[in-house]
Parts: structure tokens; sequence; C-alpha cells
């Protein structure tokens, strides 16, 4: 059986002879995820760390804001 391959050492499109389970084999290859590195998914994990500090800090600030608003407010009446 022929499949249509891509040559990526010649940048051309070739015909190849496979058999069938050959070509099941490659195609199932294909549909494979690509799994993450460690490294990958220690990066995840920071920038995950990262947005939770950074909603947390900002949850602060606006409490920070709210009671300074709250002193500035009670101390003009």
């Amino acid at each position: 059986m022929k499949k249509a391959t891509y040559d990526c050492s010649t940048g051309e499109t070739v015909e190849v002879d496979l058999t069938p389970e050959e070509i099941a084999e490659i195609e199932n290859m294909a549909n494979i995820p690509p799994v993450p590195t460690q490294e990958e998914l220690l990066m995840l994990a920071l920038s995950d760390t990262q947005m939770k500090l950074a909603e947390q800090q900002a949850l602060t600030d606006q409490l920070a804001l709210a009671f300074s608003e709250m002193q500035l407010g009670g101390t003009s009446s």
C-alpha cells in the first residue's frame, strides 16, 4: 500500500510502500499528545502560584484602600 509522506531531509513529499499495519502505527503515533517535561510542569505550577499570589495581593490592596477611605471619611465628619 502506498502512502504519501513528507521527507524532512529533502523537503519533498514522497510515496512510500507501507503495510496497513505500518500506516496504522504511524497514524497512531501522530495522534499521541506530547508529554510535558518536568521543567514544563514546574513552570506551569510556578505560573499558577504567581497568579494566585497576584490575586491575593490585589485583594490586600483593595482592602487597604477601603480601610484608608474609611479612616479618611471618619476624620472629616
